[in-house]
C-alpha cells in the first residue's frame, strides 16, 4: 500500500465494539487474577497457620466485598497512571480528558466510581457510546472524560476506502504534528 491508499485513526473517539471487547478483556482479567491472589492468599494462610479459610455464608460476602475492592483498584490505578487498562493496551484505546489531555488522576477516581451507574436501568448509561458523537458513556460524561483510539507513536492504518469514505465525511482532521489524523475536540470542553 502507498501512503496515498491510508488512512490514520490514532486520535479518534472509539466505537462500541471496541470498547466492549476492552471491557470483556478486563473483565476476564480481574477474575483471573482475583482468583490468583485469593488461591495464593488461601494456600499461604494454610501453610503458615494450618487454618483452612471459611467459605460459608458469612465468607462469601467478605469474598464478594474483596472481589470488588480488587475490581475498583484494578481499573482506578491503571487508568490513573497510563490512562489505560490491559483490555484498552490490547485494543489500542486510552482514556484522556474532554479536551485532549491526559488523564488526571481525580477523573479516573470519578470515572471508575461512576462506572456501576453506567449499568443501572438495564444499562441506559451505555447509550452514548453507541449513539453519541463523542461515543461517551455516562461515567464518561461525569468524569469529563473520552475514550481514544491510540496506538502510540505508530499511527493505525486504515484501507483505503474506509478512509476515503471518511474523508468524504470530513472525519479525518489533518494532524500538523504528526502529520496523521485525529478528531477535533469541541472548544467549549
Amino acid at each position: 500500500m502507498s501512503g496515498d491508499d491510508l488512512g490514520h485513526v490514532t486520535g479518534r473517539f472509539a466505537g462500541s465494539v471496541s470498547r466492549l471487547a476492552a471491557f470483556a478483556i478486563d473483565s476476564f482479567a480481574i477474575v483471573v487474577l482475583y482468583g490468583v491472589i485469593v488461591g495464593v492468599i488461601a494456600f499461604t494462610v494454610r501453610l503458615v497457620t494450618g487454618y483452612e479459610i471459611n467459605t460459608d455464608e458469612t465468607a462469601n460476602a467478605w469474598w464478594l466485598l474483596g472481589y470488588i475492592l480488587w475490581a475498583f483498584l484494578y481499573f482506578w490505578i491503571s487508568t490513573a497512571i497510563t490512562g489505560r487498562t490491559f483490555g484498552k493496551w490490547l485494543i489500542g484505546t486510552r482514556i484522556v480528558e474532554r479536551d485532549g489531555s491526559p488523564l488526571r488522576g481525580r477523573s479516573a477516581f470519578i470515572r471508575v466510581l461512576t462506572l456501576p451507574l453506567s449499568f443501572l436501568i438495564f444499562g441506559l448509561g451505555f447509550v452514548g457510546i453507541v449513539i453519541g458523537e463523542e461515543h461517551r458513556a455516562l461515567h464518561d460524561v461525569f468524569a469529563g472524560t473520552v475514550v481514544v483510539y491510540d496506538w502510540g507513536d505508530r499511527p493505525a492504518e486504515m484501507p483505503a476506502p474506509l478512509t476515503r469514505f471518511l474523508n468524504r465525511r470530513e472525519a479525518l482532521a489533518p494532524d500538523s504534528t504528526s502529520g496523521g489524523s485525529t478528531v477535533a475536540v469541541p472548544e467549549d470542553a
